[in-house]
């Protein structure tokens, strides 16, 4: 895994946890479950993203190789 998904990744997690943490403070909740959830369903949506980009890099890259030997 490159950095640059390292850090889709890391991010992805750290906003949705903030983001449940947040909710759960104002629903007066246990906020350790839900940011525990958050981080969760953040690292899947940022490995999803990562994956994404990093298929459409590569679909590029193999496009634009394509044409240089054309």
């Amino acid at each position: 895994m490159a950095v640059k998904e390292k850090t889709i990744v890391v991010t992805a997690t750290f906003v949705t946890s903030l983001l449940s943490y947040l909710y759960a403070k104002e629903a007066n909740k246990d906020s350790v479950a839900y940011v525990m959830v958050g981080g969760f369903i953040g690292s899947l949506l940022g490995e999803g993203i990562a994956e994404a980009i990093n298929k459409n890099n590569t679909k590029n890259q193999n496009n634009n190789n394509g044409n240089r030997n054309t």
